[in-house]
Protein backbone atom coordinates (compact mmCIF):
# COMPACT_ATOMS: atom_id res chain seq x y z
CA UNK A 1 0.00 0.00 0.00
CA UNK A 2 1.65 3.49 -1.00
CA UNK A 3 0.56 7.08 0.06
CA UNK A 4 -0.63 8.04 -3.47
CA UNK A 5 -3.22 5.04 -3.76
CA UNK A 6 -4.95 6.22 -0.46
CA UNK A 7 -5.42 9.99 -2.09
CA UNK A 8 -6.86 8.55 -5.47
CA UNK A 9 -8.86 6.84 -3.34
CA UNK A 10 -10.11 9.58 -1.32
CA UNK A 11 -10.27 11.88 -4.11
CA UNK A 12 -12.69 9.19 -5.88
CA UNK A 13 -14.83 8.48 -2.68
CA UNK A 14 -15.47 12.16 -2.29
CA UNK A 15 -16.50 12.77 -6.00
CA UNK A 16 -18.13 9.50 -6.81
CA UNK A 17 -16.10 9.73 -10.00
CA UNK A 18 -12.76 8.14 -11.34
CA UNK A 19 -12.17 10.91 -14.24
CA UNK A 20 -13.18 13.99 -11.93
CA UNK A 21 -10.43 12.22 -8.99
CA UNK A 22 -8.14 11.87 -11.76
CA UNK A 23 -8.36 15.58 -13.15
CA UNK A 24 -7.76 16.66 -9.93
CA UNK A 25 -5.13 14.84 -9.14
CA UNK A 26 -4.01 15.83 -12.39
CA UNK A 27 -3.00 11.88 -13.46
CA UNK A 28 -4.45 9.72 -16.29
CA UNK A 29 -8.02 7.98 -15.55
CA UNK A 30 -6.22 4.06 -15.56
CA UNK A 31 -3.60 5.39 -13.41
CA UNK A 32 -6.07 6.83 -10.58
CA UNK A 33 -7.99 3.15 -11.72
CA UNK A 34 -4.92 0.83 -10.82
CA UNK A 35 -4.68 2.68 -7.16
CA UNK A 36 -8.04 1.56 -6.65
CA UNK A 37 -7.22 -2.12 -7.50
CA UNK A 38 -4.24 -2.64 -6.07
CA UNK A 39 -5.89 -1.16 -2.56
CA UNK A 40 -8.82 -3.70 -3.25
CA UNK A 41 -6.40 -6.31 -3.99
CA UNK A 42 -4.34 -6.22 -1.29
CA UNK A 43 -7.19 -5.46 1.12
CA UNK A 44 -9.33 -8.46 -0.11
CA UNK A 45 -12.11 -6.21 -0.42
CA UNK A 46 -14.37 -4.42 -2.97
CA UNK A 47 -14.26 -0.20 -2.37
CA UNK A 48 -16.79 0.44 -5.34
CA UNK A 49 -20.76 -0.37 -6.50
CA UNK A 50 -19.51 0.26 -9.72
CA UNK A 51 -22.97 -0.85 -11.23
CA UNK A 52 -24.82 1.79 -10.02
CA UNK A 53 -23.99 5.73 -11.32
CA UNK A 54 -22.32 7.43 -10.20
CA UNK A 55 -20.13 4.76 -8.40
CA UNK A 56 -21.07 4.72 -4.83
CA UNK A 57 -18.87 3.21 -1.95
CA UNK A 58 -19.59 -0.14 -0.32
CA UNK A 59 -19.81 -0.46 3.46
CA UNK A 60 -15.69 -1.66 3.18
CA UNK A 61 -15.55 1.41 1.13
CA UNK A 62 -17.28 3.54 3.70
CA UNK A 63 -15.10 2.52 6.22
CA UNK A 64 -11.98 2.93 4.54
CA UNK A 65 -12.35 6.63 3.61
CA UNK A 66 -13.11 6.70 7.57
CA UNK A 67 -9.81 5.64 8.40
CA UNK A 68 -8.19 7.07 5.87
CA UNK A 69 -9.49 10.81 5.53
CA UNK A 70 -7.45 12.36 8.79
CA UNK A 71 -4.25 11.14 6.73
CA UNK A 72 -4.97 12.53 3.51
CA UNK A 73 -6.03 15.55 5.00
CA UNK A 74 -2.92 16.11 6.71
CA UNK A 75 -0.88 15.79 3.79
CA UNK A 76 -2.79 18.60 2.04
CA UNK A 77 -1.70 20.52 5.57
CA UNK A 78 1.60 19.27 5.00
CA UNK A 79 1.95 20.22 1.33
CA UNK A 80 0.35 23.58 2.04
CA UNK A 81 2.33 24.58 5.25
CA UNK A 82 5.96 23.86 3.15
CA UNK A 83 4.95 25.59 -0.17
CA UNK A 84 4.01 28.05 2.51
CA UNK A 85 7.31 28.12 4.14
CA UNK A 86 9.09 28.57 0.59
CA UNK A 87 7.48 31.31 -0.20
CA UNK A 88 9.22 33.08 3.26
CA UNK A 89 13.02 33.33 4.53
CA UNK A 90 15.98 35.26 4.05
CA UNK A 91 19.39 34.65 2.70
CA UNK A 92 22.57 36.82 2.13
CA UNK A 93 23.83 36.78 -1.74
CA UNK A 94 27.50 38.14 -2.75
CA UNK A 95 28.54 39.32 -5.77
CA UNK A 96 31.45 41.20 -7.75
CA UNK A 97 29.79 44.94 -8.08
CA UNK A 98 29.66 44.30 -11.70
CA UNK A 99 27.05 41.80 -11.49
CA UNK A 100 25.33 43.90 -8.88
CA UNK A 101 25.01 46.71 -11.31
CA UNK A 102 24.19 45.08 -14.65
CA UNK A 103 23.49 40.93 -14.22
CA UNK A 104 21.48 40.60 -11.10
CA UNK A 105 18.88 43.21 -11.07
CA UNK A 106 16.51 41.63 -13.74
CA UNK A 107 16.66 38.41 -11.58
CA UNK A 108 16.57 40.02 -8.47
CA UNK A 109 13.23 41.81 -9.66
CA UNK A 110 11.26 38.52 -11.05
CA UNK A 111 12.41 36.70 -7.92
CA UNK A 112 10.67 39.44 -5.81
CA UNK A 113 7.53 39.38 -8.01
CA UNK A 114 7.51 35.51 -7.48
CA UNK A 115 8.53 35.57 -4.11
CA UNK A 116 7.31 38.79 -2.73
CA UNK A 117 8.07 37.64 1.08
CA UNK A 118 11.54 35.78 0.94
CA UNK A 119 13.92 39.05 2.33
CA UNK A 120 17.47 38.93 0.04
CA UNK A 121 20.50 40.94 1.62
CA UNK A 122 22.78 41.75 -0.94
CA UNK A 123 26.43 42.20 -1.08
CA UNK A 124 29.14 43.76 -3.38
CA UNK A 125 32.52 42.41 -2.72
CA UNK A 126 35.35 41.54 -4.97
CA UNK A 127 37.18 37.81 -4.92
CA UNK A 128 38.64 37.21 -1.67
CA UNK A 129 36.36 38.45 0.50
CA UNK A 130 33.33 36.72 -1.56
CA UNK A 131 35.43 33.38 -1.39
CA UNK A 132 36.36 34.43 2.52
CA UNK A 133 32.36 34.68 3.37
CA UNK A 134 30.96 31.84 1.38
CA UNK A 135 33.95 29.22 3.63
CA UNK A 136 32.82 31.15 6.78
CA UNK A 137 28.95 30.72 6.36
CA UNK A 138 28.43 34.58 6.17
CA UNK A 139 26.63 34.43 3.42
CA UNK A 140 24.53 31.40 1.53
CA UNK A 141 26.01 31.98 -2.04
CA UNK A 142 28.34 34.20 -4.39
CA UNK A 143 28.21 34.94 -7.73
CA UNK A 144 31.93 35.17 -8.68
CA UNK A 145 34.75 33.10 -10.56
CA UNK A 146 35.54 29.79 -9.46
CA UNK A 147 37.12 28.57 -5.91
CA UNK A 148 40.93 27.86 -5.58
CA UNK A 149 41.29 24.43 -7.33
CA UNK A 150 42.74 22.66 -3.71
CA UNK A 151 39.44 23.99 -1.62
CA UNK A 152 37.51 21.52 -1.00
CA UNK A 153 34.69 23.21 1.38
CA UNK A 154 33.11 24.76 -1.59
CA UNK A 155 30.76 24.15 -4.52
CA UNK A 156 30.83 26.03 -7.24
CA UNK A 157 28.35 26.24 -10.30
CA UNK A 158 29.79 27.84 -14.00
CA UNK A 159 27.25 29.65 -15.96
CA UNK A 160 29.09 31.74 -18.22
CA UNK A 161 32.93 32.67 -19.13
CA UNK A 162 34.74 35.68 -19.75
CA UNK A 163 37.42 37.31 -20.83
CA UNK A 164 39.89 40.58 -20.07
CA UNK A 165 40.16 43.30 -21.82
CA UNK A 166 42.41 46.29 -22.70
CA UNK A 167 40.26 49.60 -22.08
CA UNK A 168 41.67 52.97 -23.47
CA UNK A 169 40.14 56.43 -24.38
CA UNK A 170 38.80 57.04 -27.69
CA UNK A 171 41.26 57.15 -30.66
CA UNK A 172 43.97 55.53 -28.32
CA UNK A 173 47.75 54.82 -30.08
CA UNK A 174 47.06 50.90 -28.62
CA UNK A 175 43.82 50.88 -30.37
CA UNK A 176 45.65 50.46 -33.93
CA UNK A 177 48.69 48.57 -32.60
CA UNK A 178 48.11 45.12 -33.57
CA UNK A 179 48.57 42.05 -31.00
CA UNK A 180 49.61 43.85 -27.49
CA UNK A 181 52.22 42.82 -25.11
CA UNK A 182 52.71 43.63 -21.46
CA UNK A 183 55.80 45.89 -22.32
CA UNK A 184 53.03 47.61 -24.69
CA UNK A 185 50.49 48.03 -21.81
CA UNK A 186 52.57 48.88 -19.13
CA UNK A 187 54.47 51.71 -21.37
CA UNK A 188 51.10 54.01 -20.13
CA UNK A 189 49.57 55.18 -16.40
CA UNK A 190 47.33 51.62 -15.63
CA UNK A 191 43.96 51.77 -14.09
CA UNK A 192 43.40 48.51 -12.72
CA UNK A 193 41.06 46.85 -10.11
CA UNK A 194 41.43 46.65 -6.22
CA UNK A 195 44.08 44.54 -5.09
CA UNK A 196 41.46 41.35 -3.50
CA UNK A 197 39.93 41.05 -7.33
CA UNK A 198 41.40 38.06 -9.03
CA UNK A 199 42.12 39.92 -11.97
CA UNK A 200 44.37 41.92 -10.65
CA UNK A 201 46.60 39.15 -8.90
CA UNK A 202 46.52 37.71 -12.50
CA UNK A 203 47.41 41.09 -13.83
CA UNK A 204 50.61 42.12 -11.24
CA UNK A 205 51.93 38.13 -11.72
CA UNK A 206 51.81 38.67 -15.59
CA UNK A 207 54.06 41.73 -15.38
CA UNK A 208 56.43 40.85 -12.34
CA UNK A 209 56.90 37.43 -14.86
CA UNK A 210 58.08 39.57 -17.23
CA UNK A 211 60.17 41.90 -14.68
CA UNK A 212 57.41 45.05 -15.36
CA UNK A 213 56.77 47.72 -13.26
CA UNK A 214 53.73 49.25 -14.44
CA UNK A 215 52.69 52.50 -12.95
CA UNK A 216 49.29 51.82 -11.58
CA UNK A 217 47.82 55.49 -10.74
CA UNK A 218 44.22 54.22 -9.40
CA UNK A 219 42.49 51.06 -8.40
CA UNK A 220 38.92 50.52 -8.07
CA UNK A 221 36.67 48.35 -6.53
CA UNK A 222 33.80 48.48 -9.67
CA UNK A 223 34.35 48.75 -12.99
CA UNK A 224 32.07 51.65 -13.82
CA UNK A 225 34.43 54.02 -12.13
CA UNK A 226 37.17 52.64 -13.92
CA UNK A 227 35.28 53.28 -17.18
CA UNK A 228 35.07 56.73 -16.11
CA UNK A 229 38.83 57.62 -15.49
CA UNK A 230 39.68 56.43 -18.34
CA UNK A 231 36.77 58.29 -20.71
CA UNK A 232 38.59 61.18 -19.22
CA UNK A 233 42.29 60.09 -20.25
CA UNK A 234 43.20 59.35 -16.57
CA UNK A 235 45.21 56.01 -17.88
CA UNK A 236 44.18 52.80 -19.60
CA UNK A 237 42.52 50.16 -17.61
CA UNK A 238 42.84 46.75 -17.50
CA UNK A 239 38.97 44.88 -17.29
CA UNK A 240 36.64 41.93 -18.14
CA UNK A 241 34.94 41.69 -21.01
CA UNK A 242 31.13 40.63 -18.81
CA UNK A 243 31.76 44.55 -17.53
CA UNK A 244 31.40 46.34 -20.94
CA UNK A 245 27.76 47.16 -21.99
CA UNK A 246 26.72 47.97 -25.85
CA UNK A 247 25.99 51.65 -24.78
CA UNK A 248 30.11 52.35 -23.50
CA UNK A 249 31.50 52.20 -27.10
CA UNK A 250 30.94 55.68 -27.91
CA UNK A 251 33.21 55.94 -24.52
CA UNK A 252 36.36 54.27 -25.02
CA UNK A 253 38.41 52.08 -27.24
CA UNK A 254 38.47 48.31 -26.36
CA UNK A 255 41.42 45.77 -27.25
CA UNK A 256 41.27 42.31 -26.47
CA UNK A 257 43.52 40.75 -24.38
CA UNK A 258 42.77 36.91 -24.80
CA UNK A 259 46.09 35.63 -25.73
CA UNK A 260 47.98 37.49 -22.32
CA UNK A 261 45.42 36.27 -19.88
CA UNK A 262 43.44 32.99 -19.77
CA UNK A 263 39.51 32.90 -19.92
CA UNK A 264 37.50 32.44 -16.70
CA UNK A 265 34.47 31.90 -15.63
CA UNK A 266 30.74 33.30 -13.23
CA UNK A 267 29.28 31.13 -11.51
CA UNK A 268 27.33 30.18 -8.03
CA UNK A 269 29.64 29.58 -5.08
CA UNK A 270 28.35 28.00 -1.95
CA UNK A 271 29.64 26.00 0.74
CA UNK A 272 29.90 22.40 0.67
CA UNK A 273 27.02 20.53 2.93
CA UNK A 274 25.28 24.27 4.43
CA UNK A 275 21.83 23.25 4.37
CA UNK A 276 19.76 25.59 1.47
CA UNK A 277 16.48 26.39 1.92
CA UNK A 278 13.94 26.17 -0.99
CA UNK A 279 14.00 30.02 -1.20
CA UNK A 280 17.76 30.13 -1.23
CA UNK A 281 17.58 26.65 -4.30
CA UNK A 282 14.54 28.95 -5.93
CA UNK A 283 16.81 31.96 -6.07
CA UNK A 284 20.17 29.73 -7.83
CA UNK A 285 17.71 28.29 -10.30
CA UNK A 286 16.18 31.48 -11.67
CA UNK A 287 19.41 33.57 -11.11
CA UNK A 288 21.08 30.17 -13.17
CA UNK A 289 18.03 30.72 -16.07
CA UNK A 290 18.83 34.34 -16.38
CA UNK A 291 23.02 34.74 -16.81
CA UNK A 292 23.44 31.19 -17.74
CA UNK A 293 25.51 31.56 -21.54
CA UNK A 294 25.83 35.42 -20.97
CA UNK A 295 28.54 36.61 -23.69
CA UNK A 296 29.73 40.18 -23.84
CA UNK A 297 28.55 41.92 -26.94
CA UNK A 298 32.38 43.44 -28.28
CA UNK A 299 30.41 44.15 -32.19
CA UNK A 300 30.13 47.51 -31.31
CA UNK A 301 33.38 48.34 -30.77
CA UNK A 302 34.44 46.09 -34.04
CA UNK A 303 32.29 48.44 -35.56
CA UNK A 304 33.61 51.45 -34.33
CA UNK A 305 37.29 50.66 -34.80
CA UNK A 306 36.62 49.04 -38.14
CA UNK A 307 39.56 46.20 -39.83
CA UNK A 308 42.33 48.48 -38.73
CA UNK A 309 41.85 48.40 -35.08
CA UNK A 310 43.96 46.78 -32.58
CA UNK A 311 40.54 44.35 -31.68
CA UNK A 312 40.28 43.79 -35.22
CA UNK A 313 43.78 42.37 -36.44
CA UNK A 314 43.75 40.57 -32.47
CA UNK A 315 40.71 38.61 -33.53
CA UNK A 316 42.19 37.90 -37.12
CA UNK A 317 45.45 36.53 -35.77
CA UNK A 318 44.29 34.86 -33.46
CA UNK A 319 42.16 32.76 -35.69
Amino acid sequence: MELRELISFYHVARVRSVSKAARTLELGQPTVTTHLRKLEDEFGITLFDRIKRPIQLTSEGLTLLELVTPVVTSVDLLKTQMDYAERRGSFVVGAYPDLVTHHLPAGIQKFREDYPDVRIRLLARSYNPLIQLVRSGEIDLAFCSSPPDDDTTLEFKELFKYNTVLMTPPGHELLSSGRLGLEDIGAFPLILPAPESQLRQRVEQAFKNRGLNPDVVLALDDTESMKRYVEIGMGIGVGSDFTLHSDDHHRFGVARLDHLFPSSVIGVCTLKGKFAGQAVRNFIDMMSDQITGFHAELWSWEEENGVGSGLAEVDSKDD
